[in-house]
C-alpha cells in the first residue's frame, strides 16, 4: 500500500434497492453510479469534489443524485451514506441534478437516527415521497421485480414485452443510461451481495454474470471508486431479506 493509500472500513447493511454504510473514508476515484446517495458529515466536515465541489458542514447531510460524478473525502473522516437504486421501489425514478445539494436538517437528523434495517426501509420509502418521485413506465418496473432473469438487453425487452428500440427509449427517459448500463448496476449488486455473504471474488463475478474476477473488479471501480478489495475488505456487512 503507498502513502497515497488508504483502505475503507466500517460496516453494511444491505438490502434490496438501498445499503445503509457507516464508514471511515478511504481512497477513491471519481466515479457515478445509478443509486442516489444521502450522506451524512458524522465528526467533522466532508469535502465533495467533482463536477461542483461542495463542503458539508458536520452533523449536516447532502444529496448526490444518480450519474453525478464525485469523490469523498477527507481521508480518515466519518460518513454515514444511504444508497437508493433502481430497485427499492420499482415503480418509482428520482429526480436527476448536476451538482451536490445540501439537506434540510430534518433529513439530516433522520438519516442519523436509522438504528435497524426496518428504520431504514421506513426512512427510505418517506425519503422517496419528500422526493417528488416520477413513475417508471410499468412493464418496465414489473420485469426490474425479477432482475436474476435479466441476462441482456434482449432479455429485459422480452420480459418487459417491449421492443428493443422501445426500451432504449424508455431506459433512458427514466433511469437517464440505456439498457446495458442498467443492466450493468444490476450485476454489479448481485456480485457485491455474493461478495458480501462470504464468497471470494470469482464467486462474486459469477454471482453477478460478469466474465472473470478482473472484469468484476474494472465495473467496481467504475461505479464506486474503488475495488472490491480495497473498498469492501474493510466492511463488516449484514444483509437483510
Amino acid at each position: 500500500m503507498t502513502a497515497n493509500t488508504a483502505p475503507w472500513s466500517g460496516s453494511i447493511m444491505l438490502g434490496t434497492g438501498w445499503a445503509l454504510i457507516d464508514a471511515r473514508i478511504g481512497t477513491s476515484r471519481p466515479h457515478s453510479h445509478l443509486a442516489h446517495q444521502i450522506s451524512l458529515a458524522v465528526e467533522q466536515d466532508l469535502e465533495i469534489s467533482g463536477d461542483a465541489d461542495m463542503t458539508v458542514p458536520t452533523g449536516h447531510a447532502v444529496a448526490l443524485a444518480s450519474h453525478v460524478p464525485h469523490r469523498m473525502g477527507p481521508q480518515g473522516a466519518m460518513v454515514r451514506s444511504f444508497y437508493l437504486d433502481p430497485l427499492f421501489r420499482a415503480g418509482t425514478r428520482m429526480s436527476g441534478g448536476s451538482a451536490p445539494i445540501l439537506l434540510p436538517p430534518t433529513e439530516a437528523a433522520g438519516l442519523g437516527a436509522i438504528a435497524n434495517a426496518e428504520d431504514a426501509r421506513r426512512w427510505a420509502s418517506s425519503y422517496l415521497d419528500r422526493s417528488h418521485g416520477h413513475p417508471v413506465d410499468a412493464r418496465l418496473s414489473a420485469a426490474l421485480t425479477n432482475p436474476d432473469d435479466l441476462s441482456s438487453a434482449r432479455a429485459l425487452a422480452d420480459v418487459a414485452c417491449l421492443s428493443p428500440s422501445r426500451l432504449r427509449e424508455i431506459v433512458s427517459r427514466d433511469f437517464g443510461v440505456p439498457p446495458a448500463k442498467l443492466l450493468q448496476w444490476l450485476q454489479l449488486q448481485r456480485a457485491l451481495r455474493a461478495l458480501a455473504d462470504g464468497g471470494g471474488l470469482a464467486d462474486a463475478a459469477a454471482a453477478g454474470g460478469f466474465a472473470d474476477q478482473s472484469h468484476f473488479t474494472r465495473r467496481c471501480a467504475q461505479w464506486l471508486g474503488v475495488t472490491p478489495s480495497a473498498g469492501l475488505a474493510g466492511f463488516a456487512v449484514e444483509i437483510m431479506l
